[in-house]
């Protein structure tokens, strides 16, 4: 009963929690940059120290990629382990031939330490455990799988999102704030000659003003270039993965398990003495599909990615050229 709790609290291996990166990058990052503004934001720093820690806006701008960052690195090592769990797993299954059953998979998981939620574990439980529903099992898995994988990139859309936001934000603060000190300057007195004075006196401020505005904008648009190549680069090793796996499954793993039923019915049938031939002709039926499972897999991949394509390239130029 506790392996089956686990089992339900935990049904992507690859999901990694949005709680801890947040928190942790909150007080590694977030606490000391504010501390580092009040202390050194009036003075005289340095420019490059100025456009990290001059305002009070780019330390959330950093305390976004921080998180972002620290939650994807968490996520490519845990899919790096489950890799190494799947290929682990799927090499005792070749050693093994059709030598293998439910049971035996479940010894050497215990003894290997793979985790219950991997996917192939998975797979190969729920298949073994409902022999008579396979197809309805493989396609479940694939859709299971992948709306998995979109969630678990939630909080990293957001942050390539939030972050050049923020950043204009910090922009339109500094130029509102540089027209407030310049309003002031001219509407403080009614003399030429104090209006020069006060001009005088209020240009550090407008210029400081201006100059968080522009650093906001810069800073999130240095951080949100890297941290977009990363995480769609994550996406793609972790889809690739999936394929990789359906290809196991299909390929290698399924018809192992099919050709072990098969060579089950054989033996039932000779002590019988029923027909061979059709246990036979059921497993060429089997691999069939499977390769057509895998392909209606692959298809579903592409057609996806050439969606997202679409709407990241061509739609906001079909937008501008309706807007004109």
């Amino acid at each position: 009963m506790k392996k089956q709790n686990q089992l339900e609290s935990s049904l992507y291996p690859i999901e990694q929690s949005f709680k801890q990166p947040i928190i942790l990058m909150a007080l590694l990052v977030l606490i000391p940059a504010l501390i580092l503004f009040f202390i050194v934001g009036a003075s005289d720093i340095g420019r490059a120290l100025k456009i990290f820690f001059g305002n009070w806006i780019s330390p959330i701008i950093l305390w976004f990629f921080a998180a972002s960052f620290f939650h994807l690195w968490l996520k490519s090592k845990k899919l790096t382990r489950e890799k190494q769990y799947t290929q682990q797993l799927f090499q005792f299954y070749i050693d093994n031939n059709i030598d293998i059953s439910l049971q035996k998979i479940q010894q050497y998981s215990e003894q290997a330490n793979i985790p219950e939620d991997n996917l192939l574990l998975a797979r190969s439980n729920l298949y073994l455990k409902h022999t008579g529903s396979t197809e309805d099992i493989d396609e479940a898995f694939g859709i299971k799988e992948r709306e998995f994988l979109r969630g678990s990139y939630a909080l990293s859309h957001f942050m390539v999102w939030a972050i050049p936001i923020v950043g204009f934000i910090g922009t339109v603060w500094g130029i509102s704030n540089g027209i407030s000190h310049f309003s002031h300057a001219m509407t403080a007195t009614n003399s030429v000659t104090d209006v020069s004075a006060m001009l005088k006196e209020s240009l550090p401020l407008v210029t400081n003003s201006l100059a968080t505005a522009f650093d906001t904008t810069l800073l999130a648009l240095l951080l949100s270039v890297p941290l977009m190549m990363m995480m769609l680069w994550m996406e793609k090793q972790e889809e690739a993965y999936l394929i990789h796996l359906d290809e196991m499954w299909f390929h290698d793993i399924k018809p192992l398990f099919v050709s072990k039923q098969v060579s089950t019915s054989v033996v039932m049938s000779d002590a019988g003495g029923g027909s061979i031939q059709t246990g036979s002709a059921e497993a060429s039926v089997q691999l069939v599909a499977n390769e057509i499972k895998l392909l209606s897999t692959q298809i579903g991949a592409l057609q996806e990615t050439m969606e997202d394509l679409y709407e990241t390239t061509f739609a906001n130029k079909i937008d501008q050229n309706n807007g004109n």
